[in-house]
């Protein structure tokens, strides 16, 4: 089971007197990778992971950012199924979570599960399929995104500007299923929108069955810590 597994922990725990190479090889080792085929796999998960010009780097003297992708190259030697990642962008500047977000993408597109653990639910909205929210050790939601918030009833505005007058659209709008407020704007409608009622795309059809030439449909992209403090209720566990 450890082979099809690769873990990264929220603390990256590492032997500080070894250079990135000598401390892949010692992992490659201790999978009982053949010695012929250890170069040429470090190079393609320090590849992988843009740090091939780290290589001859002593440890303890790169980035936290670089050694969480270290972490990932480490657990990558073997070729495991699954990763589990414990707060992989914890603690990281911006630039190093972008990088960070960027490489767990190609990671799935590589085929990999990956299961993740975190306090940063944007990042985790972004980037999970599916998500799990667990409260005092029990799991009170999971599904999709867009399942939990439809479960939760979370609102979604909508933001719309068509090339006609706004006159009379927003009455009508008032009267869809779900639609809670179509409020006239400067140049546009913000429509507030249950969308356990009406989805997101028949909004749109009934926009354009309303006649609205539309110049404009832009959702607001969802809020995870609306629907997680609404969840727990304000609870800490």
């Amino acid at each position: 089971m450890r082979e099809k597994i690769g873990y990264v922990p929220d603390f990256f725990g590492v032997y500080e007197d070894l250079t990135v190479e000598e401390y892949l090889h010692f992992f490659a080792a201790a999978y009982r990778i053949e010695r012929s085929q250890r170069k040429t796999i470090i190079g393609d998960v320090l590849s992988l992971t843009d740090l091939s010009h780290k290589l001859d780097s002593p440890v303890d003297g790169l980035s936290r950012g670089m050694k969480q992708r270290l972490s990932l190259a480490r657990v990558l030697l073997h070729d495991p199924d699954l990763l589990l990642l414990d707060e992989p962008a914890s603690g990281l500047d911006p630039r190093a979570r972008i990088e960070m977000r960027e490489l767990l993408k190609a990671l799935k597109e590589m085929g990999k599960t990956i299961l993740i653990s975190s306090h940063i639910l944007h990042e985790l909205a972004q980037l999970c399929t599916r998500i799990g929210i667990i409260e005092a050790g029990q799991m009170v939601a999971q599904g999709s995104v867009n399942e939990i918030y439809r479960q939760l009833g979370v609102l979604r505005i909508v933001h719309v500007q068509v090339a006609d007058s706004l006159e009379g659209l927003a009455d009508k709008l008032r009267q869809i299923p779900g639609v809670e407020s179509a409020e006239e704007q400067v140049d546009r409608l913000a429509i507030r929108l249950h969308e356990d009622q009406t989805s997101i795309e028949d909004l749109h059809d009934h926009l354009v069955k309303f006649g609205a030439r539309i110049r404009m449909f832009q959702p607001e992209a969802m809020d995870m810590e609306t629907a997680f403090m609404k969840l727990t209720e304000g609870k800490t566990a």
